[in-house]
């Protein structure tokens, strides 16, 4: 059988996580901010990192053992990604430190530099970049300070914009 994955934002309540029981094999959660004055700046909700920790213990919680089939695909368990922001590298510490406080090396946690700036950041002139190399290696390095093994690390090529998705509805 092929696993279901749940793709999301991070961003919901844990009763409607909880209908889910039982139909999702592999979550594929965001976890965007640890700060709430970062969460209320560039995505207008400020209540975002409580609702992250908590759907994220549900999904946890019914993910329960990570699991592989014998090519090494994940067949149960969390990923957690953290897109690294150009500036945010105290955040990202800070979204590490929780992760790994809560959760060891019972998820695995995606570090994404794929940011790339689009026109529509221009209110936010401190966005208007790519991440460092500097940044993002304070960032991977951060994690392995604290231990974490189950970390997926992105090469600097992904930061263009041919990997963005066209957000438009086509193929859908």
């Amino acid at each position: 059988t092929i696993p279901v994955v749940y793709n999301t934002g991070g961003y919901e309540k844990p009763d409607q996580l909880k209908r889910l029981e039982g139909l999702v094999d592999v979550w594929l959660p965001d976890y965007k901010y640890q700060s709430p004055v970062l969460a209320e700046k560039y995505s207008h909700a400020k209540d975002y990192p409580v609702w992250a920790a908590l759907s994220l213990e549900e999904m946890v919680r019914q993910a329960g053992t990570l699991s592989f089939d014998d090519r090494g695909i994940m067949r149960r368990g969390v990923i957690v990604r953290h897109l690294v922001l150009p500036g945010c590298v105290s955040d990202s510490k800070d979204v590490l430190e929780y992760l790994s406080d809560h959760y060891g090396n019972r998820i695995y946690v995606s570090l994404l530099r794929q940011y790339t700036p689009l026109p529509h950041v221009a209110a936010y002139p401190e966005l208007n970049r790519s991440i460092s190399d500097e940044e993002y290696e304070e960032v991977t390095d951060y994690a392995l300070f604290l231990g974490m093994r189950q970390v997926y690390v992105q090469e600097r090529e992904c930061a263009k914009e041919s990997f963005i998705p066209a957000f438009d509805g086509c193929g859908v």
